[in-house]
């Protein structure tokens, strides 16, 4: 049988191709991150202009994501998935051959536009293919992938930076892109696209609503928060704690892991627990991140690893763990017809807090010359997030049909 006469795929394949691909971009999302010593050593950076660099890739995603989410919704979301990881493995791999800082920085910003696809594009492709009674697990397990490829990136890159140089580690992340992406294009078959429904062919009006638009501004201080520790964990525990690239790195890899965990954790409180409620679970997510922040401001210099492992983890948990319940959250508040560029406008309007939330941590860094206190910031990130979160209305779809 031939690809073109194939049905669409299973839904546990429609999942396992958005989350492979969603990982193999955030390889590449997290590429510069996890390199950022030889990065910031290499052009003299401080530590905020670093963590501005670091990220810049998520100016392009702001650029790009509510045109993504409009993408999905016209052109289905096989297609706009794959597209992104082509695109951001294409230009990660120009970026390992850039010599000025500000080349990197454009071609930083188009990886960022591919990055910015597979979101959209897989939240929908899985909340189409699984009920309501399954969705907040399912699309906290897609999103695992961010926090899996930040894992993988953290394991693989540094490694080979430290013996072939930063430029090397950038190519590998991007071939990886790729060749996922092509994978995905081969074995996932999407479903037929259904006739009109409300909210199709409306461009951008009359998407967002009240309630998406508060979820939405709650989420730039969820992701303020998950970029600060992703960022700065590394920088924080060779400066700080004076441990070694290469534990610092292992450091780094357990909080992505653990942050892979809290995604699944809090889908299956949200579905299991809280009978689909996904507010609560967002606020029970920002406040667990928010008291492992206050535990690491707190410990002193000659705290024993374990327990600083511990702290670690629990911020870890709640301020990147978040994620998928949100997402889920996004596309419920949306009508039928618009959830590709609901979720897509409301992850542009995030994006500010992925760039915000870094710079505003590395400055107080700087300025103070330890990390203390930037640990008090992104628990008073996370405490604002849940401040706005409470303001939000949880309405459910009891009407959805609840298929196997």
């Amino acid at each position: 049988m031939t690809l073109a006469q194939r049905g669409p795929s299973s839904r546990w394949t429609v999942l396992a191709v958005a989350l492979a691909v969603q990982t193999a971009t955030s390889i590449v999302a997290a590429a510069m991150a996890v390199m950022l010593p030889f990065v910031k050593d290499e052009f003299g950076l401080s530590f905020a202009q670093a963590g501005l660099v670091a990220n810049f890739s998520f100016v392009g995603s702001f650029l790009a994501i509510a045109l993504a989410g409009l993408a999905v919704d016209a052109l289905g979301d096989r297609f706009v998935m794959v597209l992104g990881g082509i695109v951001a493995g294409t230009f990660a791999m120009a970026a390992a051959l850039a010599q000025s800082l500000w080349v990197l920085l454009v071609l930083l910003l188009l990886m960022g536009a591919g990055i910015s696809m597979p979101t959209p594009a897989g939240s929908v492709a899985v909340r189409n293919a699984f009920p309501l009674r399954l969705r907040g697990s399912v699309m906290s397990i897609r999103q695992t992938g961010i926090p899996l490829g930040g894992f993988f990136a953290a394991l693989l890159l540094p490694p080979i930076a430290l013996v072939s140089g930063w430029r090397v580690g950038m190519a590998v992340a991007g071939a990886i892109a790729v060749a996922v992406a092509a994978a995905g294009l081969a074995i996932y078959r999407a479903a037929a696209r259904p006739g009109a429904v409300e909210g199709e062919g409306r461009g951008f009006r009359h998407v967002m609503n009240r309630d998406s638009t508060v979820a939405a501004v709650g989420g730039v201080f969820l992701v303020g928060a998950q970029m600060s520790i992703l960022t700065y964990l590394v920088a924080f525990l060779i400066h700080d704690r004076g441990l070694p690239l290469s534990l610092a790195a292992a450091f780094l890899a357990a909080s992505q892991l653990a942050g892979a965990g809290g995604r699944i954790l809090w889908g299956v409180v949200s579905d299991r627990l809280l009978g689909g409620g996904r507010r609560t679970a967002l606020l029970l997510a920002a406040a667990t991140g928010a008291t492992g922040s206050l535990v690491l401001a707190a410990l002193p210099a000659a705290t024993p690893l374990p327990l600083l492992v511990a702290a670690i983890v629990a911020c870890a948990v709640g301020a990147v763990g978040w994620n998928g319940v949100q997402i889920s959250f996004l596309s419920e508040l949306a009508r039928p017809g618009t959830e590709g560029r609901s979720v897509g406008i409301a992850l542009m309007i995030q994006q500010p807090g992925i760039l915000a939330g870094p710079f505003l941590f590395g400055l107080v860094a700087d300025a103070t010359g330890s990390f203390r206190l930037a640990w008090l910031l992104q628990a008073g990130y996370l405490a604002t997030a849940m401040a706005i979160m409470a303001a939000t209305h949880e309405r459910p779809r009891a009407a959805e049909r609840q298929v196997a």
